[in-house]
């Protein structure tokens, strides 16, 4: 079996990844590479598919996971083999491991380091965002209200939509009586924030992926209070 690791920063703990970890139906689409899962009656299936370093590298299998604290594991089995992401939340940091027993692993190498990186960071990302949000949202995913609202929330509010709606296009729009804020995320990518309030209107060109945005790219949204969000297509 031939395997590969990378390690990312991760501020949660194994609660929060577990929590983000046991939905893979809602996380396995926001891996930087392409990813689903489908269910067929009882069997859950996963798949993916790398397209660099010369050659693509697609996976077929039925997904099974695990939890044993402080690791998360999925084990793929597919009619080539196995193949492996595996998860453990240490202190401020989250190792992933991807692991493959299938003909011609040996050549895997490049690829399976990429898989754990984009999967760890992916995780570690929404286990994150979903941990800070979901203690604070009341509502369904598409319309729910934050309390205690501030701009340095907003890149986890743009994921916590993502992972629970499972959208990859979609306008977020936030109210609070005379102050609207309306967020553009189109194929994964923040593309800008629309501002307005009593004082004026601004637009902030953001253009980073949901992944990669944080609260710096939000900083001239002056938004505090309680929030309505509502999400649409």
């Amino acid at each position: 079996m031939e395997s590969r690791t990378a390690e990312v920063p991760f501020s949660a703990g194994w609660e929060a990844l577990v929590g983000v970890a046991s939905r893979p139906e809602g996380v396995f689409p926001t891996f930087p590479y392409e990813a689903k899962v489908v269910r067929m009656g009882e069997k859950v299936i996963a798949r993916l598919s790398v397209r660099k370093f010369l050659f693509k590298f697609e996976f077929e299998g039925v997904l099974e996971f695990t939890f044993n604290e402080p690791h998360v594991t999925y084990v793929m089995k597919g009619s080539r083999g196995l193949l492996i992401l595996s998860f453990a939340a240490l202190e401020g940091k989250l190792v992933a491991r991807a692991s493959a027993d299938v003909p011609g692993e040996r050549m895997l190498g490049k690829k399976l380091a990429y898989l754990a990186e984009g999967a760890g960071l992916s995780l570690a990302k929404m286990a994150e965002s979903h941990g800070i949000i979901a203690a604070r949202a009341f509502g369904s995913p598409r319309d729910f209200i934050i309390r205690n609202f501030e701009p340095s929330l907003l890149a986890h509010v743009v994921r916590y939509v993502r992972l629970n709606t499972g959208m990859k296009s979609f306008t977020l729009t936030g109210e609070n009586g005379s102050e609207r804020f309306t967020v553009k995320v189109k194929d994964g990518i923040v593309e800008k924030v629309e501002y307005e309030s009593s004082s004026g209107s601004s637009i902030i060109e953001v253009g980073r992926s949901i992944l990669e945005v944080d609260g710096r790219d939000f900083a001239g949204i002056d938004a505090r209070g309680e929030y309505v969000m509502k999400v649409r297509d």
